[in-house]
Protein backbone atom coordinates (compact mmCIF):
# COMPACT_ATOMS: atom_id res chain seq x y z
CA UNK A 1 0.00 0.00 0.00
CA UNK A 2 1.32 3.40 -0.95
CA UNK A 3 2.51 5.69 1.82
CA UNK A 4 0.66 8.56 0.14
CA UNK A 5 -2.78 9.43 1.44
CA UNK A 6 -5.88 10.98 -0.02
CA UNK A 7 -8.06 13.56 1.75
CA UNK A 8 -8.94 12.60 5.32
CA UNK A 9 -5.84 10.45 5.69
CA UNK A 10 -7.31 7.62 3.60
CA UNK A 11 -4.58 5.51 1.97
CA UNK A 12 -4.33 6.20 -1.77
CA UNK A 13 -4.21 3.61 -4.54
CA UNK A 14 -4.59 3.34 -8.29
CA UNK A 15 -8.08 4.12 -9.62
CA UNK A 16 -10.43 1.17 -10.08
CA UNK A 17 -14.09 0.44 -10.78
CA UNK A 18 -16.24 0.20 -7.64
CA UNK A 19 -19.91 -0.81 -7.63
CA UNK A 20 -21.79 0.77 -4.71
CA UNK A 21 -25.12 -0.88 -3.98
CA UNK A 22 -27.31 1.77 -2.38
CA UNK A 23 -25.04 4.54 -3.62
CA UNK A 24 -27.77 7.21 -3.52
CA UNK A 25 -28.43 6.79 0.19
CA UNK A 26 -27.26 8.57 3.33
CA UNK A 27 -23.90 6.80 3.52
CA UNK A 28 -23.73 5.81 -0.13
CA UNK A 29 -23.93 9.32 -1.56
CA UNK A 30 -21.09 10.43 0.74
CA UNK A 31 -18.95 7.45 -0.24
CA UNK A 32 -19.60 7.80 -3.98
CA UNK A 33 -18.47 11.42 -4.03
CA UNK A 34 -15.27 10.51 -2.19
CA UNK A 35 -14.56 7.64 -4.58
CA UNK A 36 -15.04 9.86 -7.62
CA UNK A 37 -12.83 12.57 -6.13
CA UNK A 38 -10.10 9.96 -5.63
CA UNK A 39 -10.25 9.07 -9.32
CA UNK A 40 -12.18 5.82 -9.13
CA UNK A 41 -14.87 4.84 -11.61
CA UNK A 42 -18.16 4.19 -9.82
CA UNK A 43 -21.30 2.28 -10.69
CA UNK A 44 -24.33 2.92 -8.49
CA UNK A 45 -26.93 0.18 -8.22
CA UNK A 46 -29.95 1.68 -6.45
CA UNK A 47 -33.73 1.40 -6.51
CA UNK A 48 -33.95 5.13 -5.62
CA UNK A 49 -36.67 4.56 -3.03
CA UNK A 50 -35.89 7.96 -1.54
CA UNK A 51 -35.17 9.76 -4.81
CA UNK A 52 -31.88 10.86 -6.34
CA UNK A 53 -31.26 13.99 -4.24
CA UNK A 54 -28.16 12.46 -2.68
CA UNK A 55 -26.31 12.07 -5.98
CA UNK A 56 -28.01 14.68 -8.18
CA UNK A 57 -24.98 16.97 -7.93
CA UNK A 58 -22.80 14.14 -9.30
CA UNK A 59 -24.87 13.37 -12.38
CA UNK A 60 -22.92 14.04 -15.56
CA UNK A 61 -19.53 13.13 -14.08
CA UNK A 62 -17.88 10.93 -16.71
CA UNK A 63 -16.72 8.23 -14.27
CA UNK A 64 -20.19 7.66 -12.79
CA UNK A 65 -22.65 5.07 -14.11
CA UNK A 66 -26.18 4.57 -12.79
CA UNK A 67 -27.97 1.24 -12.84
CA UNK A 68 -31.52 1.91 -11.65
CA UNK A 69 -33.12 -1.22 -10.31
CA UNK A 70 -33.78 -3.66 -7.52
CA UNK A 71 -30.99 -5.75 -6.02
CA UNK A 72 -33.32 -8.75 -6.08
CA UNK A 73 -33.28 -8.64 -9.89
CA UNK A 74 -30.41 -10.91 -10.95
CA UNK A 75 -30.24 -9.41 -14.44
CA UNK A 76 -29.87 -5.88 -13.09
CA UNK A 77 -27.30 -6.97 -10.52
CA UNK A 78 -25.16 -8.70 -13.14
CA UNK A 79 -25.33 -5.56 -15.27
CA UNK A 80 -24.10 -3.42 -12.36
CA UNK A 81 -21.33 -5.86 -11.35
CA UNK A 82 -20.02 -6.77 -14.80
CA UNK A 83 -16.98 -4.44 -14.85
CA UNK A 84 -16.42 -4.03 -11.10
CA UNK A 85 -13.16 -4.66 -9.29
CA UNK A 86 -14.91 -4.44 -5.90
CA UNK A 87 -18.43 -4.33 -4.48
CA UNK A 88 -19.57 -2.12 -1.60
CA UNK A 89 -22.97 -3.34 -0.43
CA UNK A 90 -24.92 -0.61 1.39
CA UNK A 91 -28.31 -1.45 -0.11
CA UNK A 92 -31.03 -2.40 2.37
CA UNK A 93 -34.16 -1.31 4.13
CA UNK A 94 -32.51 0.54 7.01
CA UNK A 95 -33.70 1.29 10.52
CA UNK A 96 -35.92 -0.57 12.98
CA UNK A 97 -39.23 1.22 12.17
CA UNK A 98 -38.79 0.90 8.39
CA UNK A 99 -37.90 -2.78 8.62
CA UNK A 100 -40.81 -3.55 10.95
CA UNK A 101 -43.37 -2.48 8.32
CA UNK A 102 -43.06 -5.85 6.54
CA UNK A 103 -40.76 -8.40 8.18
CA UNK A 104 -40.76 -10.88 5.31
CA UNK A 105 -40.03 -8.17 2.74
CA UNK A 106 -37.17 -6.90 4.91
CA UNK A 107 -35.57 -10.34 5.05
CA UNK A 108 -36.06 -10.80 1.31
CA UNK A 109 -34.32 -7.51 0.50
CA UNK A 110 -31.72 -7.31 3.25
CA UNK A 111 -30.78 -10.98 3.64
CA UNK A 112 -31.78 -13.03 0.61
CA UNK A 113 -30.69 -10.46 -1.97
CA UNK A 114 -27.33 -10.16 -0.20
CA UNK A 115 -26.73 -13.87 -0.64
CA UNK A 116 -27.57 -13.56 -4.35
CA UNK A 117 -25.25 -10.57 -4.72
CA UNK A 118 -22.40 -12.52 -3.13
CA UNK A 119 -22.98 -15.47 -5.44
CA UNK A 120 -23.00 -13.19 -8.49
CA UNK A 121 -19.82 -11.40 -7.41
CA UNK A 122 -18.07 -14.68 -6.77
CA UNK A 123 -19.22 -16.02 -10.13
CA UNK A 124 -17.83 -12.95 -11.88
CA UNK A 125 -14.47 -13.32 -10.12
CA UNK A 126 -14.85 -10.20 -7.95
CA UNK A 127 -12.75 -10.84 -4.88
CA UNK A 128 -13.37 -7.80 -2.70
CA UNK A 129 -16.89 -7.44 -1.27
CA UNK A 130 -17.53 -4.98 1.59
CA UNK A 131 -20.80 -5.37 3.43
CA UNK A 132 -22.43 -2.76 5.67
CA UNK A 133 -23.70 -4.35 8.87
CA UNK A 134 -24.57 -2.81 12.22
CA UNK A 135 -23.44 -2.89 15.83
CA UNK A 136 -27.11 -3.26 16.79
CA UNK A 137 -26.74 -7.01 16.17
CA UNK A 138 -25.16 -7.18 19.66
CA UNK A 139 -28.56 -6.43 21.20
CA UNK A 140 -28.26 -5.66 24.91
CA UNK A 141 -25.24 -6.27 27.11
CA UNK A 142 -23.66 -4.65 30.16
CA UNK A 143 -20.06 -5.15 29.01
CA UNK A 144 -17.89 -3.72 26.26
CA UNK A 145 -18.35 -5.87 23.16
CA UNK A 146 -15.94 -6.84 20.42
CA UNK A 147 -16.35 -8.70 17.15
CA UNK A 148 -16.25 -12.09 18.88
CA UNK A 149 -19.00 -11.25 21.39
CA UNK A 150 -22.30 -13.14 21.21
CA UNK A 151 -24.90 -11.73 18.84
CA UNK A 152 -28.40 -11.13 20.17
CA UNK A 153 -30.36 -8.95 17.71
CA UNK A 154 -33.57 -7.46 19.05
CA UNK A 155 -35.05 -5.94 15.87
CA UNK A 156 -35.86 -7.35 12.44
CA UNK A 157 -33.30 -4.97 10.97
CA UNK A 158 -30.52 -6.27 13.21
CA UNK A 159 -31.55 -9.86 12.62
CA UNK A 160 -31.47 -9.33 8.84
CA UNK A 161 -27.88 -8.05 9.12
CA UNK A 162 -26.75 -10.91 11.35
CA UNK A 163 -28.16 -13.52 8.98
CA UNK A 164 -26.66 -11.68 6.01
CA UNK A 165 -23.23 -11.90 7.61
CA UNK A 166 -23.68 -15.64 8.07
CA UNK A 167 -24.74 -16.13 4.44
CA UNK A 168 -21.86 -14.02 3.16
CA UNK A 169 -19.23 -16.03 4.97
CA UNK A 170 -20.80 -19.21 3.62
CA UNK A 171 -19.53 -17.97 0.21
CA UNK A 172 -16.01 -17.08 1.34
CA UNK A 173 -12.96 -18.83 -0.03
CA UNK A 174 -11.72 -19.57 -3.53
CA UNK A 175 -10.82 -15.93 -4.17
CA UNK A 176 -13.97 -14.47 -2.64
CA UNK A 177 -13.34 -12.95 0.78
CA UNK A 178 -16.01 -10.58 2.11
CA UNK A 179 -15.31 -7.87 4.67
CA UNK A 180 -18.09 -7.05 7.14
CA UNK A 181 -18.25 -3.57 8.69
CA UNK A 182 -20.48 -3.27 11.75
CA UNK A 183 -21.19 0.45 11.92
CA UNK A 184 -22.12 2.35 15.03
CA UNK A 185 -25.20 4.57 14.85
CA UNK A 186 -24.61 7.07 12.06
CA UNK A 187 -25.05 10.82 12.33
CA UNK A 188 -23.99 13.98 10.50
CA UNK A 189 -24.78 15.75 7.26
CA UNK A 190 -25.04 14.05 3.89
CA UNK A 191 -26.33 15.03 0.48
CA UNK A 192 -29.24 12.71 1.32
CA UNK A 193 -30.18 14.15 4.70
CA UNK A 194 -31.73 11.96 7.40
CA UNK A 195 -33.52 13.13 10.51
CA UNK A 196 -34.62 9.71 11.77
CA UNK A 197 -31.15 9.23 13.29
CA UNK A 198 -31.05 10.05 16.99
CA UNK A 199 -28.24 12.65 16.97
CA UNK A 200 -29.54 14.42 13.86
CA UNK A 201 -33.15 14.38 15.04
CA UNK A 202 -32.42 15.69 18.54
CA UNK A 203 -30.07 18.39 17.27
CA UNK A 204 -32.66 19.56 14.74
CA UNK A 205 -35.44 19.53 17.35
CA UNK A 206 -33.32 21.49 19.80
CA UNK A 207 -32.84 24.35 17.35
CA UNK A 208 -36.28 24.28 15.74
CA UNK A 209 -38.46 23.82 18.85
CA UNK A 210 -36.23 24.66 21.82
CA UNK A 211 -36.81 21.31 23.50
CA UNK A 212 -36.03 17.61 23.13
CA UNK A 213 -37.41 14.45 24.70
CA UNK A 214 -35.18 11.59 25.84
CA UNK A 215 -36.74 8.15 26.23
CA UNK A 216 -34.92 6.14 28.87
CA UNK A 217 -31.50 7.73 28.65
CA UNK A 218 -29.30 5.12 30.28
CA UNK A 219 -29.01 2.92 27.17
CA UNK A 220 -25.57 2.94 25.53
CA UNK A 221 -24.88 3.33 21.81
CA UNK A 222 -21.70 3.67 19.73
CA UNK A 223 -21.85 6.56 17.26
CA UNK A 224 -19.93 7.29 14.05
CA UNK A 225 -20.08 10.25 11.67
CA UNK A 226 -21.25 9.42 8.15
CA UNK A 227 -18.01 10.75 6.64
CA UNK A 228 -15.96 8.61 9.02
CA UNK A 229 -18.08 5.62 8.00
CA UNK A 230 -17.27 6.36 4.35
CA UNK A 231 -13.59 6.72 5.24
CA UNK A 232 -13.64 3.29 6.90
CA UNK A 233 -14.92 1.75 3.67
CA UNK A 234 -12.19 3.51 1.71
CA UNK A 235 -9.52 2.26 4.13
CA UNK A 236 -10.81 -1.30 3.63
CA UNK A 237 -10.87 -0.92 -0.16
CA UNK A 238 -7.30 0.34 -0.15
CA UNK A 239 -5.89 -2.07 2.44
CA UNK A 240 -3.84 -5.13 1.43
CA UNK A 241 -6.13 -8.11 0.95
CA UNK A 242 -4.83 -10.22 3.87
CA UNK A 243 -5.58 -7.40 6.33
CA UNK A 244 -9.32 -7.25 5.58
CA UNK A 245 -10.44 -10.30 3.65
CA UNK A 246 -12.76 -12.53 5.63
CA UNK A 247 -12.74 -10.08 8.54
CA UNK A 248 -15.43 -8.47 10.68
CA UNK A 249 -14.73 -4.96 11.97
CA UNK A 250 -16.70 -2.74 14.30
CA UNK A 251 -16.56 0.80 12.89
CA UNK A 252 -16.43 3.76 15.24
CA UNK A 253 -14.28 5.09 18.05
CA UNK A 254 -13.94 3.93 21.65
CA UNK A 255 -14.52 7.48 22.90
CA UNK A 256 -17.74 7.73 20.90
CA UNK A 257 -19.77 5.31 23.03
CA UNK A 258 -22.44 7.41 24.77
CA UNK A 259 -25.66 6.98 26.67
CA UNK A 260 -28.64 8.73 25.13
CA UNK A 261 -28.67 11.05 28.16
CA UNK A 262 -25.06 12.01 27.38
CA UNK A 263 -26.12 12.86 23.83
CA UNK A 264 -28.68 15.23 25.36
CA UNK A 265 -25.89 16.87 27.39
CA UNK A 266 -23.82 17.40 24.23
CA UNK A 267 -26.82 18.97 22.52
CA UNK A 268 -27.51 21.19 25.52
CA UNK A 269 -23.95 22.50 25.34
CA UNK A 270 -24.31 23.27 21.63
CA UNK A 271 -27.81 24.78 21.86
CA UNK A 272 -27.95 26.85 25.08
CA UNK A 273 -31.34 27.05 26.74
CA UNK A 274 -32.79 23.92 25.19
CA UNK A 275 -35.28 22.17 27.47
CA UNK A 276 -34.61 18.45 28.00
CA UNK A 277 -37.65 16.30 28.83
CA UNK A 278 -37.10 12.81 30.24
CA UNK A 279 -39.57 10.00 29.53
CA UNK A 280 -39.62 6.26 30.28
CA UNK A 281 -37.89 3.98 27.77
CA UNK A 282 -39.40 0.98 26.06
CA UNK A 283 -39.54 -2.43 27.74
CA UNK A 284 -37.08 -4.01 25.30
CA UNK A 285 -34.26 -1.58 24.54
CA UNK A 286 -30.97 -2.18 22.74
CA UNK A 287 -28.05 -1.31 24.98
CA UNK A 288 -24.44 -1.90 23.99
CA UNK A 289 -20.95 -0.43 24.22
CA UNK A 290 -18.46 -1.50 21.58
CA UNK A 291 -14.70 -1.83 21.21
CA UNK A 292 -13.12 -0.62 17.98
CA UNK A 293 -9.63 -1.91 18.64
CA UNK A 294 -9.62 -4.50 15.86
CA UNK A 295 -10.01 -2.15 12.89
CA UNK A 296 -7.48 0.24 14.41
CA UNK A 297 -4.93 -2.55 14.83
CA UNK A 298 -5.59 -4.19 11.45
CA UNK A 299 -5.52 -1.18 9.10
CA UNK A 300 -4.93 1.88 11.29
CA UNK A 301 -8.43 3.35 10.93
CA UNK A 302 -9.75 5.72 13.59
CA UNK A 303 -12.60 8.26 13.20
CA UNK A 304 -11.73 11.93 12.90
CA UNK A 305 -15.05 13.46 13.99
CA UNK A 306 -17.08 13.50 17.20
CA UNK A 307 -20.75 13.63 18.12
CA UNK A 308 -20.17 17.25 19.19
CA UNK A 309 -18.96 18.00 15.66
CA UNK A 310 -22.07 16.40 14.18
CA UNK A 311 -24.42 18.24 16.51
CA UNK A 312 -22.76 21.54 15.62
CA UNK A 313 -23.11 21.01 11.88
CA UNK A 314 -26.74 19.90 12.12
CA UNK A 315 -27.62 22.76 14.47
CA UNK A 316 -25.99 25.28 12.12
CA UNK A 317 -27.80 23.84 9.12
CA UNK A 318 -31.20 24.09 10.80
CA UNK A 319 -30.48 27.57 12.16
CA UNK A 320 -29.61 28.99 8.74
CA UNK A 321 -32.64 27.39 7.09
CA UNK A 322 -30.73 24.99 4.84
CA UNK A 323 -33.36 22.35 5.67
CA UNK A 324 -36.79 24.01 5.44
CA UNK A 325 -38.62 21.24 7.35
CA UNK A 326 -36.62 18.48 9.02
CA UNK A 327 -39.90 16.61 9.71
CA UNK A 328 -40.57 16.15 5.98
CA UNK A 329 -41.14 12.48 5.13
CA UNK A 330 -38.24 12.39 2.67
CA UNK A 331 -35.79 12.74 5.56
CA UNK A 332 -37.21 9.73 7.41
CA UNK A 333 -36.95 6.19 6.02
CA UNK A 334 -40.07 4.95 7.77
CA UNK A 335 -42.23 7.93 6.79
CA UNK A 336 -40.91 7.92 3.23
CA UNK A 337 -41.80 4.27 2.74
CA UNK A 338 -45.32 4.80 4.07
CA UNK A 339 -46.02 8.09 2.32
CA UNK A 340 -45.39 7.03 -1.29
CA UNK A 341 -45.65 4.01 -3.54
CA UNK A 342 -42.33 2.54 -2.47
CA UNK A 343 -43.66 -0.35 -0.38
CA UNK A 344 -46.12 -1.34 -3.09
CA UNK A 345 -43.36 -1.26 -5.69
CA UNK A 346 -41.03 -3.32 -3.51
CA UNK A 347 -43.73 -5.89 -2.83
CA UNK A 348 -44.28 -6.19 -6.59
CA UNK A 349 -40.62 -6.95 -7.18
CA UNK A 350 -39.11 -3.53 -7.74
CA UNK A 351 -40.15 -2.89 -11.35
CA UNK A 352 -42.06 0.28 -10.47
CA UNK A 353 -39.14 1.55 -8.41
CA UNK A 354 -36.74 1.11 -11.30
CA UNK A 355 -39.07 2.93 -13.70
CA UNK A 356 -39.48 5.87 -11.30
CA UNK A 357 -35.73 6.13 -10.72
CA UNK A 358 -34.93 6.17 -14.41
CA UNK A 359 -37.30 9.07 -14.92
CA UNK A 360 -35.91 10.92 -11.91
CA UNK A 361 -32.30 10.68 -12.97
CA UNK A 362 -32.70 11.25 -16.65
Amino acid sequence: MSAKTASGGVPARQPSRICVIGGAGFLGSTLVEQLLDEGHEVTILDAFLYGDEGIRHLLGRPDLELVCGDLRDIRVTVQAFRHADAIVHLGALVGDPACAIDEQLTLEINRDATAKAAAIARGLGIQRFIFASTCSIYGASAGVLDEDSPLAPISVYARSKMESEQLLFAHHGQDFWPTVLRFGTLYGQSQRERFDLVVNLLAAQAVATGEITIFGGTQWRPFVHVRDAADAILWCLHAPGPAVEGQVFNVGGDDENYTVAQIAEIISAAVPGVKVNMAPGTVEEANYRVSFARIRAAIGFAPQRTVADGVAEIAASIARGAVPDYTDARYNNYKALLSGDAMTALAEGGAQVATTATAATG
